[in-house]
């Protein structure tokens, strides 16, 4: 066969060769991200897109776990339990000390803060209801003995219950109307009833976040007086509403 035919030359060597490999052309984004901070690419560089920049200097926020190390993993789950727990100690501290700013958000602002000062100043029957229960436990467990005694003090107990809720139900209903006649209305927080309702049953050196007044100590907008006037607005928006 022809040299020629065989693709050789008469040395022997190939005449069709394959193309050469090439290294990879640098992209205008990977030259703009190269240079070190301060210099600009060279003329004639295409300006590469603001987007395309800031994706690839963008870094998730929450970690890929998948490529962590089992070290980095509980370090990592390490780190989150103590600024967990550090957040923690920080929204208890400031339940007991009365500071706004860093108390959770369920308890913060000024209208709950408002509602608690008025129920705490006021001197209900409500605060006798755990230790009530604690007595009717105790009844339970010995009403073998007497059992005509154990269903009189049962029924007084069931009473003196149902006072208590009816006495919380109508401070929690009085706190709403002066937070209302304060405010105005709608500035009441989702949740303000049933919150301010169970703080009632709590006796004083239970409730969180602690009592910053005394007993008769109501605050500004707050007193019997203010009451009345709330009550005496609120009427009159209702028949407004109703005309």
């Amino acid at each position: 066969m022809p040299a020629h035919a065989a693709g050789l030359t008469r040395d022997g060597d190939h005449v069709f060769k394959g193309k050469k490999e090439t290294p990879e052309e640098e992209t205008p984004l990977d030259s703009a991200l190269s240079l070190p901070k301060g210099h600009s690419p060279k003329k004639g560089t295409p300006t590469p897109k603001r987007r395309d920049v800031e994706a690839a200097h963008r870094t998730p926020l929450i970690s890929d776990r998948t490529k962590m190390t089992k070290e980095e993993k509980k370090a990592q789950k390490a780190a989150d339990r103590a600024r967990s727990d550090a957040a923690w100690q920080k929204e208890q501290h400031a339940m007991k000390t009365g500071d706004e700013r860093n108390m959770p958000i369920q308890h913060a602002g000024p209208v709950r803060r408002f509602a608690r000062d008025y129920l705490d100043a006021r001197s209900g029957i409500g605060v006798g209801f755990m230790p009530l229960a604690v007595v009717l436990l105790i009844t339970i467990v010995i009403q073998g003995l007497n059992v005509n005694l154990f269903i009189v003090v049962t029924i007084v107990i069931y009473a003196l219950f149902i006072l208590m809720v009816i006495d919380s139900a109508w401070a929690t209903h009085n706190a709403r109307v002066l937070c209302e006649y304060k405010f105005g209305d709608g500035k009441v927080p989702p949740r303000f009833t049933w919150q301010m309702f169970t703080r009632t049953f709590y006796l004083r050196r239970w409730r969180l976040p602690v009592p910053m007044v005394k007993r008769g100590e109501y605050p500004a907008g707050g007193s019997p007086a203010d009451l009345k006037l709330a009550r005496k607005e609120r009427r009159a928006n209702k028949k407004n509403k109703q005309s």
